[in-house]
């Protein structure tokens, strides 16, 4: 879980709330599986109560699933909630199923707007200069750098390898090793 999707939720709430004036919103609990009401627990009505200090806590209030959603149940559930707008936070398979939802309500002539928040701790999407999560997954993998240069200088002739993840481009990897200053190799398997 990324610490960073309880303020993704409050500043949407708190933005739709004070910006938007939008007087209803609802959190869908265990992820798409919240959308489909015959496995899903019941939406979570988001307040600024709700809200108030959910930054302050690591994952999720309204916790995640894995695994998809009848997307045409999910859509019944989103209208029959008379719901026009929905919020998608996640990866690639998450964002696939906005759009999956979107394609739905569109060929039914509903006028449903999907927004998706990517969350990758990668930084590896297009057009967006920072996706949250990076900052904090490079400067726990520099401090890791950081303690095998420590190791590798407590012994004659020591060498440290640190494995770093990485998927597409290699950034968290790029990112440590200037946050580090300390490596001397940085290969990237990506490229």
């Amino acid at each position: 879980l990324c610490p960073g999707l309880n303020n993704v939720i409050r500043s949407l709430v708190l933005e739709l709330q004070h910006g938007y004036s939008v007087r209803e919103i609802l959190g869908f609990v265990d992820g798409y599986q919240g959308l489909d009401p015959w496995r899903g627990k019941e939406p979570i009505a988001l307040t600024r109560e709700f809200v108030e200090d959910i930054h302050k806590e690591g994952g999720t209030k309204l916790n995640t699933s894995r695994g998809p959603v009848d997307v045409s149940v999910a859509v019944d559930n989103l209208i029959r909630r008379k719901i026009n707008m929905l919020f998608v936070i996640g990866g690639d398979g998450t964002q696939r199923g906005g759009e999956a939802l979107y394609q739905e309500a569109k060929t039914r002539g509903y006028p449903l707007a999907v927004v998706g928040i990517p969350k990758t701790i990668d930084n590896d999407v297009a057009f967006v200069s920072r996706s949250f999560g990076y900052v904090t997954a490079v400067e726990e993998a520099a401090k890791a750098i950081n303690c095998a240069h420590t190791e590798a200088h407590s012994v004659h002739n020591g060498i440290s390898l640190v494995k770093i993840m990485g998927r597409d481009a290699g950034f968290i990897a790029a990112g440590a090793t200037v946050a580090s200053q300390d490596v001397n190799f940085t290969l990237v398997p990506e490229v």
